[in-house]
């Protein structure tokens, strides 16, 4: 008598059972290393972010140019706010002296910190670069005699160039602390015009 061969019905259970363990165990693996990548763009992309966002701060204090008096943009600066003449606007060419300003602006439980492209034609035109949570930030500003002051021109001091020295900025990123300190390249002072230099 032949006997048929196969799989007894215990046997087949036994590996439903075992192929839905692999498959449950490859899924949940999947589902981790999904998340690892997630974590790991969502991380990289506030990385480039914050990186832009520091960048575009520095290079337009660090290029800031003393105006004429006679000019609406003499450089000025208190906690919540500071414009003035920058030589590296993130919004038009560089080189040029282009009115600019920062601002601190609190919203419900958040601060926001703005960029104003046009103070002259649109001044109230203002972009997003960073935001938080809580009401902390401010802008500090550094003396030639190496004192810190919350405004700028400072009332404590009696001389004080056009510009300070330099210019820290905190605030929070992911609820912990962050600092820029940026010092100020080239003259604090306003240049002489050409019609007024051979003047006797």
């Amino acid at each position: 008598m032949n006997k048929k061969s196969g799989f007894t019905l215990l046997e087949v259970l036994v590996v439903l059972v075992l192929v839905s363990l692999i498959s449950m165990l490859l899924m949940q693996g999947l589902g981790f290393v999904l998340q690892l990548r997630t974590q790991f763009v969502n991380q990289i992309d506030d990385l480039q972010q914050g990186a832009l966002q520091e960048y575009w701060f520095r290079s337009s204090v660090r290029s800031l140019f003393p105006a004429g008096k006679e000019t609406n943009h003499v450089f000025t600066g208190d906690k919540q706010s500071l414009s003035g003449l920058t030589m590296a606007s993130i919004h038009e060419e560089a080189g040029t002296p282009t009115p600019f300003k920062w601002a601190l602006l609190p919203q419900k439980d958040k601060t926001i910190l703005y960029y104003y492209p046009d103070l002259i034609k649109q001044p109230k035109q203002k972009w997003p670069i960073m935001e938080w949570f809580g009401k902390e930030g401010q802008f500090q500003y550094l003396s030639a005699d190496g004192r810190w002051s919350e405004t700028w021109p400072p009332t404590k001091f009696e001389q004080a160039t056009q510009l300070p020295e330099a210019i820290l900025f905190t605030a929070k990123r992911r609820q912990h602390k962050l600092q820029w300190l940026v010092s100020i390249i080239g003259v604090k002072e306003a240049p002489i015009p050409i019609n007024q230099r051979f003047e006797f």
